[in-house]
């Protein structure tokens, strides 16, 4: 699928031809008023008008030259423009089928409860930013029963994916164990990942609240990963516990890297991001690459995006953030570095798989090993992660 922009580069090439033609015109203006300085007022005006008459036409004697000069220069720079957008907008044939980025195969739901397919399923095309959604059969929540739905995305090009759903409505029931949680201490989970060419550590946001930095610290902790902020629900903000965060991580003696909660749909967001982060930051020093860290997959086709779009969007985020002197890596599942993140990356990624040994065949210097960690100096569950130290040095 391709955009016609052949109406765009016109006007974008008649827009600097009329620029052009108009600094010119002054330019020319200024010349015959330096020429005419010792004549006589009438005759300086007289100079003057005819100057101005030359330039209407642009074909006077006195600046012909230049203006065929720059008529030539904004046909060449009408010529980069369409390359640009070429670029930018012609795509590859499609030729895949929109894929599930997100999809529950059995939902529950209690009796009279409102049930809205997006709140289980989330979807995306390689090309198409507007893929169909077909939902066949239907949900009575008001009577308790299980009911059977297919769901079908399909593209502009007709290829089409179908999953089944089977919705349950049914009255919650206790559950038998109490509902007791799992956790995995940071002692077990050090002693079994930490080794010479490794380091361990934690990632916090507001979600933690006030942190213990140096009971962190006493446990064996190595780094801590902080969220800075993020884009949410089109408003930028700063995570509440950041300034604090990032104060007592380092005066505890800890590493430090912050990530970005991403939810732009654009460059220019991306941009904006970025400009917004680095005014927090401050020019703070920091020990590991930016994370950009996009994980609403769940809302991905309200955003008009294809894949190849949340792509570009990492990679303004990571050319953005060299600007600053800084350098930006992906934060993301197994899952979805194989089948979102598939563009050329600046870094290798901090990657989220929950298992004792990941499988993932991709550049990672960092593994987020579980969720579900428990700490000294942090309220509830936090993050664990191993760095393999020797990897985000080799990519330096």
């Amino acid at each position: 699928m391709k955009k016609n922009n052949g109406i765009g580069i016109k006007l974008i090439a008649a827009g600097l031809a009329m620029t052009i033609a108009l600094q010119t015109n002054e330019a020319a203006f200024v010349s015959a008023e330096n020429e005419t300085a010792g004549a006589t007022e009438a005759a300086a005006q007289a100079a003057t008008e005819e100057t101005q008459s030359g330039c209407v036409s642009i074909v006077s004697a006195s600046v012909s030259g230049l203006g065929e000069l720059m008529m030539d220069m904004a046909n060449s720079y009408s010529e980069e423009v369409e390359k640009v957008l070429k670029e930018m907008n012609e795509e590859a044939e499609d030729v895949d089928a929109p894929i599930f980025l997100v999809f529950n195969g059995s939902p529950s739901l209690k009796p009279g409860a409102e049930f809205d397919i997006h709140k289980y399923i989330g979807y995306a095309d390689d090309v198409d930013r507007d893929v169909t959604l077909e939902v066949s059969g239907s949900v009575d929540t008001s009577t308790e029963g299980t009911y059977p739905l297919k769901i079908t995305i399909t593209d502009d090009a007709g290829h089409s994916t179908s999953r089944d759903m089977n919705v349950r409505i049914a009255t919650p029931t206790p559950n038998p164990d109490g509902g007791e949680k799992k956790f995995e201490n940071f002692s077990d989970f050090r002693s079994q990942y930490k080794t010479d060419e490794t380091s361990v550590g934690i990632d916090i946001s507001r979600w933690q609240e006030a942190v213990d930095f140096e009971k962190v610290k006493a446990a064996g902790c190595e780094f801590v990963y902080m969220r800075i902020g993020g884009l949410d629900d089109g408003e930028l903000y700063t995570d509440q516990y950041y300034l604090n965060n990032m104060a007592g991580a380092k005066a505890a003696g800890l590493q430090v890297g912050i990530y970005w909660h991403a939810e732009e749909g654009s460059p220019a967001e991306v941009r904006e991001s970025v400009r917004y982060m680095m005014e927090v930051l401050a020019g703070e020093q920091l020990d590991f690459p930016i994370a950009y860290d996009w994980e609403d997959f769940k809302n991905f086709e309200n955003y008009g995006m294809n894949l190849h779009d949340i792509n570009k969007c990492l990679q303004i985020f990571e050319e953005e953030v060299s600007k600053y002197g800084y350098k930006a890596c992906l934060y993301g599942s197994k899952n979805y570095q194989e089948i979102v993140w598939t563009g050329k990356k600046q870094y290798p990624v901090w990657l989220a798989h929950y298992t004792k040994s990941t499988s993932y065949a991709g550049d990672y210097f960092m593994w987020q090993h579980s969720c579900i960690g428990k700490i000294d100096g942090v309220k509830g569950d936090v993050d664990l992660n191993v760095l393999y130290r020797n990897r985000m040095q080799n990519a330096e």
